[in-house]
């Protein structure tokens, strides 16, 4: 992590970290301890055949290996400050991911009968959390990045994923909370600095995606884009990087839920 790291980088790391600090995100007191409030766990389909119990947001919660964290960290101290209809309410987190996969042979409803699929996981987790989701957030792409069948697709089958996913948290919502499937939140993270020294065809088809998408799902960047713009250069991101993307998350949630 450290030898993908570049002046430029570091130092815009560094600003920004600085600006979440400004907020009273990052004191240590909340840093090193349970939060109080919110809740999230964290479902490895790839290792596990049941979905795994909620815990307390830690910095070792629910990230790899549960020993690190991922964006969810500082999305749940973030998000719970923010203005938005769930400020300063407990709320949980239902992550399931799998590291290194793709998203027609791993994630998609038209695949769910193939072997190392995780489709029906992730309607399981759906349904476990009995019609409390408000959002969905999508943060994938890497390995979709290397194929040409599937980068020349992922346009196409990532608007099919978002949309039967969309379905599935529909159908198990209580009756009236989204007027239509069509109406749910969507958040997409972009890939990150790393891509641009590989192919852009991924994060090209995240953001047409959201152009193109009318119900106006939010893009979060977590890196790519101008010198200004770029974090860590290391494909699996970085502390610093994890902590910045998950406040980005937090704060286009809000906005997501404020418009809706």
């Amino acid at each position: 992590k450290a030898e993908a790291s570049e002046p430029h980088t570091s130092l815009n790391e560094a600003k920004l970290i600085l600006d979440i600090s400004s907020l009273g995100l990052m004191k240590k007191k909340k840093m090193l301890n349970d939060h109080k409030k919110i809740v999230c766990s964290y479902t490895k389909p790839n290792e596990m055949d049941y979905l795994d119990c909620e815990r307390p947001v830690s910095a070792t919660a629910c990230g790899g290996s549960w020993d690190q964290y991922g964006p969810e960290f500082m999305f749940a101290h973030a998000f719970v400050k923010a203005e938005s209809p769930l400020q300063f309410k407990p709320f949980g987190i239902t992550k399931v991911a799998v590291g290194g996969t793709q998203i027609y042979a791993r994630w998609m409803k038209d695949n769910r009968n193939e072997p190392d699929n995780y489709w029906n996981t992730l309607v399981d987790a759906i349904k476990g959390a009995k019609g409390s989701l408000e959002a969905f957030v999508w943060f994938q792409g890497e390995n979709d990045s290397f194929d040409d069948w599937n980068k020349e697709n992922y346009l196409d089958n990532l608007t099919k994923f978002v949309s039967d996913v969309r379905k599935v948290i529909f159908n198990a919502a209580p009756s009236g909370k989204f007027s239509s499937a069509s109406k749910i939140p969507v958040i997409i993270v972009e890939l990150g600095y790393w891509i641009q020294g590989v192919d852009m065809a991924v994060i090209e088809a995240q953001r047409t995606y959201v152009a193109s998408d009318p119900n106006a799902p939010k893009l979060v960047k977590s890196g790519a884009g101008s010198q200004a713009e770029n974090l860590t250069a290391f494909y699996h991101y970085d502390a610093a990087s994890q902590l910045i993307i998950g406040s980005r998350i937090a704060w286009a949630m809000a906005e997501l839920l404020n418009s809706s």
